[in-house]
C-alpha cells in the first residue's frame, strides 16, 4: 500500500520503525505498516497527536497474536533441546 501524502509516509515509516525495533519479522512489519495506513484513512478526527498512536495501537493489535505464537514456539524449541541428551 502506497502512502498517498505526507501524513500517511510519516505514520508508515514510524509505525515500520518502531515495530522494527520490537522485535517483529520484515513480514510483520509490512503488515503492520498497510494496518496503520488502512486504520489512518477508515477512522474519524482524532485529537492532536492522537493519530500516531492510533495507528501504531491499531498496528501492534494486529500483530499480537503472531508475537505470541512465535515466543510460544521459541521456548517449546528451547525445551526441547535440552531435553535431548547429548
Amino acid at each position: 500500500m502506497t502512502p498517498r501524502n505526507e501524513i500517511e509516509s510519516f505514520i508508515l515509516k514510524q509505525v515500520e520503525a518502531q515495530l522494527t525495533a520490537d522485535g517483529y519479522s520484515p513480514n510483520e512489519v509490512i503488515r503492520g505498516g498497510v494496518e496503520a495506513i488502512k486504520h489512518y484513512r477508515t477512522s474519524g478526527s482524532m485529537g492532536k497527536g492522537k493519530v500516531f498512536d492510533s495507528c501504531l495501537a491499531k498496528a501492534k493489535q494486529l500483530l499480537s497474536p503472531t508475537k505470541k505464537q512465535a515466543a510460544r514456539r521459541k521456548r517449546k524449541h528451547q525445551s526441547y533441546q535440552q531435553s535431548i541428551p547429548m
